[in-house]
């Protein structure tokens, strides 16, 4: 299945959500992504807004992106997730927070994606791009608390193969 497929599958309001490439990514951020081959990024969706106003969610503290990317060395669509977020001490715990209720948001109800997201190299599979400097020092406990998850970063720019 094709990542516009499986956001396509999905209930309202993600299944209008699905963009070409990287157009649902904000214009501050598009340039926060590459990739060698940019006709490997095959859709994107702004997960954050489509599901603000939605009842369900409209206070859960949402992810923002997901991409569909194809592996240079081939192979199946993957889904990759990206949150674009200040990167400080204190907002670790926020960005945790956001990537349980993404973890829990697709097993509970986007299985297509879900599936996607399993295929995914573990390096790409949740990524953190710091929106400005990252201010969180290595023996820290909130940098021990980020290396015991599976979330990459926070980095300044996501560049795939």
């Amino acid at each position: 299945m094709t990542f516009k497929k499986a956001v396509q599958a999905e209930p309202p309001p993600v299944n209008g959500a699905y963009c070409t490439g990287i157009r649902a990514l904000e214009n501050r951020h598009k340039g926060l992504v590459t990739c060698e081959d940019p006709r490997r990024l095959t859709g994107s969706i702004y997960l954050d807004s489509a599901l603000a106003r939605h009842p369900g969610h409209a206070n859960d503290p949402r992810w923002d992106y997901g991409l569909g990317y194809r592996p240079a060395a081939g192979g199946r669509e993957q889904a990759v997730w990206i949150e674009v977020h200040s990167a400080t001490t204190k907002e670790v715990s926020a960005v945790l927070a956001k990537l349980q209720w993404l973890r829990d948001w697709l097993e509970d109800g986007a299985g297509r994606l879900k599936q996607m997201t399993d295929r995914a190299d573990p390096d790409i599979r949740f990524v953190w791009i710091a929106s400005s400097n990252v201010k969180i020092p290595r023996n820290s406990p909130q940098a021990r608390r980020l290396s015991q998850s599976v979330i990459q970063g926070p980095r300044k720019r996501l560049s795939l193969p």
